[in-house]
């Protein structure tokens, strides 16, 4: 089964945030929230919480599985509206945070998108300025945080996407979180994304390969929602099979045309229809396409 919007998983995952930008709840004595979204989400984030009959003290922990733009948009108001949340991430992603150029990208993107959407009045009013990111935590292969209950969030290192990528895996809900360390559904579904392999492909693969052994009857994503139960266990399969397919697909293409440019732009074309990302440009998912095919090709 596919949950597409915002909902209660079980009674130990809430899913957050919108359709397109994914976040989580996972709950245990204490709760942590996974992934960082971006700051147009905050004003459902706002209603959720306001929603919830939870008590927000309880949640702890804020991990960001890597840090692109659109996975840790929303951290600095978390931060600020739950000031004693730890911020956890790779030791990488806490090398970028600390880039002035990196962060300087990654809020002119989020910014944008708060204008394209008409939400200065939100901006404002719930103070969503893309600031400082501090890391709290860093964690490494094999790193568990116990939040009680018998609900332990453990960490994999799945390099690929980005260098610094992480999953979380929780064994008593059977529930991995793989970010974009797979292709993850599209806008509809009914299909999964192109495999984005922006730092590594060969890395990716590998990720992807060890993603597919864990027992897993939840599979939240990033983006475009949750699989439960029979898909769920099958999703990473069908994504190590497509990654496959479209790393002989893209290399056969090359051989044939050799214009690097070309396949870029017909793949990005592909990408936007599929996903209707509105916060990535087709300049920018050129650019992504681009650097993924390259990696492919060598």
């Amino acid at each position: 089964m596919w949950i597409g919007e915002p909902d209660k998983i079980t009674d130990r995952i809430d899913f957050l945030g919108t359709h397109k930008n994914c976040l989580y709840l996972l709950k245990g004595k204490e709760a942590m929230i996974i992934g960082g979204g971006m700051s147009w989400t905050t004003p459902s984030l706002e209603k959720q919480f306001s929603a919830m009959d939870y008590d927000l003290t309880r949640i702890k922990y804020l991990v960001i599985p890597h840090s692109d733009f659109d996975h840790c948009g929303a951290v600095p108001y978390l931060k600020r509206k739950l000031p004693w949340l730890q911020i956890v991430a790779s030791a990488y992603c806490k090398e970028v945070f600390s880039k002035e150029k990196a962060m300087n990208f990654m809020a002119d993107a989020n910014n944008r998108m708060i204008e394209n959407l008409g939400l200065q009045d939100e901006y404002d009013r719930l103070n969503l300025k893309f600031d400082n990111i501090h890391v709290d935590r860093v964690v490494a292969e094999g790193d568990t945080i116990d939040l009680g209950d018998g609900i332990e969030a453990c960490f994999t290192k799945t390099p690929g996407h980005t260098k610094g990528s992480i999953a979380i895996y929780v064994p008593k809900l059977k529930a991995l979180f793989p970010s974009d360390a797979a292709p993850f559904p599209t806008d509809n579904g009914r299909e999964l994304s192109y495999p984005s392999a922006q730092y590594d492909f060969s890395l990716y693969m590998e990720s992807l390969r060890k993603l597919t052994t864990y027992d897993v009857d939840i599979c939240g994503f990033d983006h475009h929602g949750v699989f439960i139960g029979r898909q769920a266990r099958e999703i990473l399969q069908q994504g190590l099979e497509q990654a496959e397919e479209f790393k002989s697909h893209v290399m056969e293409q090359y051989q044939q045309t050799g214009d690097l440019d070309k396949m870029a732009q017909k793949l990005a074309a592909g990408a936007s229809a599929k996903n209707k990302f509105d916060f990535v440009s087709l300049e920018l998912e050129t650019a992504v396409a681009k650097t993924v095919i390259s990696n492919i090709i060598g």
